[in-house]
């Protein structure tokens, strides 16, 4: 077991420490080679209203968790539109320049659709699963980048300023940075705050104050991205930071009220979660087969403190995933490996809301059976069927 180490964390937005302690959990997440304790602690600060993780981990721990990463699985579908983030793209396109992708996994789909708006396409990846050859945004050379894109990246930086203040560096003058993060403002909506990884919970505003202090001007912004749940920025490096002030008793409250929503919506799935284990424990006894799919934050939610029926299997589509239970005891299979199972199943749990469609055609296709009604349990939707997470 390893643990994420914390220290003490100012505010990245006005520098305060006068902070409102909002919410805590703890997380045990596997990666490649270790489990990894993960506590978490949300404030907001009362000076400005930004969001996040205090203490928070240390740079080091980070690094090496981040390190023990998996790269995306390219035989499922993507978590995100790869179209939404090329419509934007194209407005910013420099058919000679030099793309930067800071996060950008194993080179895939997305990068050889980009490729024509650029000359050079080039990707900054932590993983010890990729191939990258750049580790760091600190790796990029000075004035080096036209275009610089980050998707679901800033939420887990712990130091914020330094992270912009190497993108502004890496980037040409009038370059351009695109980024998406987790929009606060959509919180009370989905179950974000379940995501331990996350130390920084940005709004608009919040996100625009931060990125002016290093000399990137805000120049577009939207919620039209490639994630549901997603706020869209794009910054230009300027000679001139245009400063802009803001109501921050408001901002405070509002985040309050944000945060204060996420966490209802976690109590309405952990409701959701402790239905699902009556159902699966009466089927059980039955001798009624269940299947599981997808190892992810919920099914370890649905987990703890819970020992399924022997008639009940855990599934992932990543063939990695195999051991990531195995401290639970439970063997994660393939698939392919359980279609008889499958396919007589009384119940099909879905742990991966994202993945809730493609799976149900996966079990249509292959084993000839549609799950639905009282045959199908999705956790981590809403009372009207919507994606939490």
């Amino acid at each position: 077991m390893q643990e994420i180490t914390l220290h003490p964390r100012s505010c990245e937005c006005c520098g305060g420490s006068n902070l409102e302690p909002v919410w805590s959990s703890q997380s045990l997440v596997r990666r490649v080679t270790n489990v990894w304790r993960f506590p978490v602690y949300v404030v907001v600060c009362r000076a400005c209203g930004f969001c996040f993780t205090s203490p928070g981990p240390k740079r080091e721990d980070l690094a090496r968790y981040y390190a023990e990463g998996l790269a995306g699985y390219k035989e499922i579908g993507l978590p995100y539109s790869i179209d939404a983030r090329l419509s934007v793209l194209e407005r910013y396109r420099v058919t000679d320049g030099v793309f930067v992708e800071i996060g950008g996994d194993q080179p895939g789909e997305f990068h050889r659709r980009c490729a024509p708006f650029f000359g050079t396409l080039l990707v900054v990846e932590v993983s010890d699963d990729t191939q990258a050859e750049l580790r760091s945004v600190h790796d990029l050379a000075e004035n080096s980048a036209d275009v610089l894109v980050h998707y679901d990246v800033l939420e887990h930086v712990v130091e914020v300023k330094d992270f912009l203040t190497e993108c502004h560096r890496a980037l040409k003058p009038g370059g351009v940075m695109i980024c998406e993060v987790p929009d606060i403002r959509l919180y009370p909506r989905n179950l974000l705050l379940l995501e331990c990884e996350h130390v920084n919970h940005f709004s608009a505003v919040t996100l625009t104050a931060i990125a002016r202090q290093v000399g990137l001007n805000l120049v577009e912004f939207g919620h039209i991205c490639s994630r549901p749940y997603g706020l869209l920025s794009v910054f230009r490096k300027e000679d001139v930071c245009v400063a802009t002030g803001f109501d921050a008793q408001c901002e405070f409250n509002d985040a309050l009220a944000c945060v204060r929503g996420g966490v209802e919506q976690i109590r309405r799935n952990e409701a959701q979660i402790q239905a699902v284990r009556q159902q699966i424990t009466l089927l059980g006894g039955s001798q009624k087969k269940i299947t599981l799919w997808a190892v992810t934050e919920l099914l370890r939610r649905l987990l703890d403190s819970y020992k399924l029926p022997d008639t009940a299997i855990v599934v992932d589509s990543d063939p990695r995933r195999a051991n990531h239970l195995g401290q639970e005891g439970i063997m994660v299979l393939q698939p392919r490996g359980c279609i008889d199972h499958i396919a007589h199943s009384e119940l099909l749990v879905i742990c991966a809301p994202r993945y809730k469609s493609e799976i149900l055609e996966w079990a249509a296709h292959e084993t000839g059976k549609t799950f639905s009604g009282a045959s199908l349990a999705v956790i981590g939707v809403g009372p009207s069927g919507e994606t939490l997470t």
